[in-house]
């Protein structure tokens, strides 16, 4: 018997991996030059660690997208808020590139589809996560960067950001509703919330899921996303807006 050695996910020699990030590509709606930048943006240090034949991990594309956001987002403000202070500028600045904003971009672009992690980071069962999938939104950005240009990122960035700029209550939706939703439940019902999909819609690189979540048989929400986590989440924020409101 003749084994066939198996190409790294993580290397551009393996179908599945160039099929993953131009499955990446049309989520966006950005078609990608270079897929080695891309590919290098989605490789955890957990992962380089475990596989002595990748020679760069995401974190110096996740060091320069940091800068590249901070940027565009001192560009924007600066221009559109012209009566603004310093001070001011700089509080809002910080609030709309803070690391739960950019979590809840990334989640809601399903960035940690794309992935690599080590073994032992994906056993961790996400200590950390959060912050890992701000990580993930700034090293895509200093992708898009090498690839494409400042302006290609500065766009990418600005579709995401505006509405947290100009919109302060749109900061709400960065709240963890499901943590918010289970402390409830636990709190009023001693029990959990149940999470279940109802169906999934759209073509391969741009499916919907749709999620429902239930307390006990008499509280119910549904919620939809591009990722599951994302649906979940919608769901949770459903209901729990519901409950408050009922309150």
């Amino acid at each position: 018997m003749i084994f066939k050695k198996t190409q790294s996910p993580a290397s551009l020699k393996s179908p599945d991996r160039v099929l993953s990030l131009q499955k990446l590509s049309k989520r966006l709606g950005i078609k990608f030059s270079n897929l080695e930048y891309y590919n290098t943006a989605f490789i955890h240090s957990s992962y380089k660690n475990e596989n002595l034949d990748i020679l760069e991990d995401n974190e110096r594309l996740e060091f320069l997208g940091d800068s590249v956001v901070g940027l565009v987002a001192a560009r924007y403000l600066f221009r559109h808020f012209p009566k603004a202070t310093e001070g001011e500028l700089s509080r809002i600045k910080s609030r709309i590139v803070s690391t739960p904003i950019l979590n809840v971009i990334s989640e809601d672009l399903a960035l940690a589809e794309f992935l690599l992690l080590g073994k032992g980071e994906k056993s961790s069962q996400g200590k950390g996560r959060r912050k890992l999938s701000a990580n993930l939104f700034e090293s895509l950005v200093g992708a898009l960067y090498l690839d494409l240009g400042f302006e290609v990122a500065e766009k990418f960035i600005l579709k995401h950001l505006i509405e947290f700029a100009e919109n302060p209550e749109k900061e709400e939706s960065v709240r963890d509703y499901k943590t918010q939703l289970q402390e409830y439940a636990q709190k009023k019902y001693k029990v959990l919330p149940v999470y279940r999909m109802r169906g999934e819609s759209g073509p391969d690189h741009a499916k919907v899921f749709q999620v429902v979540v239930k307390i006990r048989d008499h509280l119910e929400a549904s919620g939809a996303g591009i990722s599951k986590k994302a649906a979940e989440q919608n769901a949770a924020k459903e209901l729990y807006n519901r409950i408050k409101k009922g309150s």
